[in-house]
């Protein structure tokens, strides 16, 4: 989502204490037969992400979250849970969340300014191309994708939904990578140290585009960007066959673009 001019001190608070909660973020991709949360089971089950609180997975009816406390205790230790650290990440993680939340109303444009973009690209429209440097400095550009079905994905670390949808991102990549899906991030990120940790440690294995200026991103004024999460799937062609994915939708959609070329 995009805050309406936050005032900057409040802005860099968000922005620090995101930051700051990113290392308890770990990956686990260990796989269970079965898995027990409290009264319910999920059989075959991969864990794609653990953090501090929670554990992230993908099971034989898609995927789920669980408090790591309400699993039973031989798994609480497996997976390194500790309730003292638990209570102080929640406590950290909610004063930054309100603060967001309270972000969200949309900016309203100011006269005279335009994207170079009209706002709202549809389905059906082929997606601009551009031409830049990922985070290694190599070249970047939307028409090297051409041939695989491909998603950009405007997203940041700090941003509560984005961390929230990202192990259905990942565990859509690694389903169909093989088969020839691929992303695209564009991060509104202005620390790169942030951006790097959090896609190591999440095993986020695409590119991405960084440039450090925030909702200013040169690509987000290119496209009319005006809330995050938001992505747009495009055809082996590079015609926009989705937007907006989230959950299964993504998979879905995925799985028929690869299906229909």
């Amino acid at each position: 989502m995009k805050p309406s001019n936050p005032h900057p001190c409040l802005l860099l608070a968000v922005i620090a204490a995101a930051t700051i909660l990113i290392p308890h973020i770990t990956r686990a991709d260990e796989h269970f037969d079965t898995l027990k949360v409290g009264g319910d089971a999920y059989n075959n089950v991969t864990v794609t992400m653990v953090t501090a609180t929670d554990i992230y997975f993908t099971f034989d009816g898609g995927m789920s979250n669980a408090k790591l406390k309400k699993l039973d205790p031989d798994l609480q230790k497996h997976f390194a849970f500790n309730a003292d650290k638990a209570t102080a990440f929640e406590k950290s993680h909610a004063q930054p969340n309100i603060a967001y939340h309270q972000q969200i109303p949309r900016q309203i444009p100011q006269p005279g300014t335009a994207s170079n973009v009209t706002e709202g690209l549809e389905v059906g429209q082929r997606f601009p191309g551009f031409d830049e440097a990922d985070t290694e400095g190599n070249a970047l550009s939307v028409s090297a994708y051409r041939g695989h079905v491909t998603m950009i994905d405007f997203w940041a670390t700090w941003c509560p939904p984005c961390r929230g949808e990202m192990p259905n991102v990942i565990a859509t990549y690694k389903q169909y990578h093989a088969q020839g899906f691929d992303i695209i991030g564009v991060s509104l990120d202005d620390d790169r140290n942030a951006l790097a940790g959090f896609t190591q440690a999440q095993g986020m294995g695409w590119r991405q585009y960084f440039d450090g200026l925030g909702w200013n991103n040169k690509l987000v004024k290119q496209y009319g960007v005006e809330s995050i999460p938001m992505d747009y799937l495009l055809d082996r062609n590079g015609i926009i066959i989705g937007k907006a994915l989230r959950g299964s939708a993504l998979g879905a959609a995925v799985s028929k673009a690869l299906a229909d070329n």
